[in-house]
């Protein structure tokens, strides 16, 4: 007989049922090489969700998170759900577009956040947000009060450059355009439409009119994985210097995505956390090495800490100069190894209280910045620290450099109390009110989903706002 795997507990926390989602007590495991989150429902059984398949990488990074984020910093970036009216029914939309008659957002809500403090990052979206015809008031009350305007969009309208110059003109200061990839066919599967054409003329209009821009990549397993490695090579070809970010969005179990997966036949396998999109990322980018992107994580972690920033254990992040041939990974101009002894003594010293740690810490990374190779990119690095503490403009990232993110949104599948504390983004929406956690309010929308008898997925009429594009 077999010897039962051992299992290490990591740390215990709160997670939910998956079938009822009734709050329940959990661990975070190690069982294998693999790490899960692992919890039991007196009704409907055990239910684990893999973390990671990559028991070093995950055990070390979950670890130092915790360690050094202790009580949740101030929300300072914000989700405002406009409306719940899309141009588009995608399949996988995570919110209930089209699903039911929710009123759009009054403006009134959002000037009670826009009050709240100085400096945050407002983030117009939920289904479709260019189908508000007051949009651009919106953009003008953001930035008037001294906030980051940050638009999230299919797309669609971005094909017309008037449009998006209309956008800049308003005070939008950066874009975060759904970009899935170029297959036009896994296209149709997540979105119910081919709409690459449109995409990339929305990526010209955002080049041609000077919009920083975000592209986000859903990835489902078994449809559109082979699609990270080449949207990469995209965003570094020498003309696409405007887009700053490039975000790898696992898709989860959210909204319409559950039944769209069984219908489709991708089932639990299609839905990814950051671990595997990294695994993906890997695979696919030849000088992209697992071990340099933890420790460039470790880095980032530290400096959030010690800037006081909140941000989530689910959202990971690589780093990458432009070069004319492509791109040199962080590994390539940071020493890491030196970042990280650094961020191992803010650890130790944050732990048995010592005073000053994390002036010492950035005082130590930024000595560590000075050698050498990165000397010719200390200008750009330190103009990152410096919007990491005043918020990530991604109109003021340099233009030398792209950020690379493996992100999730928070499910009941994944959700975890302890990381959700943290998240990096509140919520505003007309159904659910405020919300300091974005994953909370995840959860929040899933249960009146599922007690309201109309589950995402079971459209209704469509709002008379645009065609269907198809």
């Amino acid at each position: 007989m077999n010897a039962p795997a051992e299992r290490q507990v990591l740390r215990c926390t709160e997670a939910v049922c998956p079938d009822c989602i009734r709050p329940l007590p959990a661990e975070v495991v190690a069982v294998e090489g693999a790490v899960y989150l692992e919890r039991t429902c007196p009704e409907h059984g055990p239910a684990r969700q893999q973390l990671s398949g990559n028991v070093d990488y995950w055990s070390d990074l979950d670890g130092f998170y915790f360690d050094v984020h202790g009580e949740p910093a101030p929300q300072r970036d914000f989700i405002v759900r406009m409306t719940e009216r899309c141009n588009l029914d995608c399949p996988i939309c995570l919110a209930k577009a089209n699903t039911e008659d929710t009123p759009d957002l009054e403006l009134g809500g959002l000037q009670d956040v826009l009050r709240a403090r100085r400096g945050m990052k407002i983030d117009l979206m939920a289904a479709e947000p260019t189908l508000r015809e007051d949009r651009e008031e919106w953009v003008r009350r953001v930035r008037g009060a001294g906030h980051i305007a940050a638009l999230h969009t299919n797309g669609i309208r971005l094909a017309d450059k008037a449009y998006v110059q209309r956008l800049k003109r308003a005070g939008v200061q950066e874009v975060f355009l759904q970009f899935d990839g170029f297959d036009d066919a896994a296209n149709q599967t997540l979105r119910g439409a081919r709409l690459l054409k449109r995409r990339l003329r929305a990526v010209d209009n955002l080049r041609e009119v000077g919009l920083a821009t975000s592209l986000v990549v859903v990835v489902a397993g078994g449809l559109n994985e082979d699609q990270i490695g080449a949207t990469y090579r995209y965003a570094l070809r020498p003309e696409n210097d405007h887009i700053r970010e490039l975000l790898f969005l696992g898709l989860r179990m959210l909204g319409s995505a559950r039944a769209t997966a069984e219908s489709a036949g991708l089932g639990a396998a299609a839905a990814l956390m950051p671990d595997d999109l990294i695994s993906l990322f890997c695979d696919q980018v030849p000088d992209a090495r697992r071990d340099d992107i933890r420790r460039f994580n470790k880095v980032y972690f530290a400096m959030l800490s010690a800037l006081r920033v909140r941000k989530c254990l689910y959202i990971q992040h690589h780093l990458v100069a432009r070069t004319s041939e492509g791109g040199r990974p962080a590994a390539d101009f940071l020493d890491l190894p030196a970042m990280e002894a650094a961020c191992e003594r803010f650890r130790s010293r944050l732990q048995s209280g010592a005073p000053l740690a994390r002036p010492r810490l950035l005082a130590e990374l930024a000595a560590a910045g000075m050698r050498g190779r990165t000397a010719r990119l200390a200008a750009d690095l330190l103009r990152l620290q410096d919007l990491l503490r005043s918020g990530v403009n991604l109109s003021k990232v340099p233009r030398k450099l792209l950020l690379v993110g493996f992100i999730t949104a928070c499910d009941p599948d994944n959700y975890d109390a302890r990381v959700a504390a943290h998240c990096g983004k509140g919520e505003l929406s007309a159904d659910g009110g405020y919300e300091e956690s974005g994953a909370d309010a995840n959860i929040a929308r899933e249960r009146r989903f599922r007690a309201s008898g109309k589950p995402p997925g079971a459209r209704h009429a469509r709002s008379p706002v645009d065609p269907p594009h198809r």
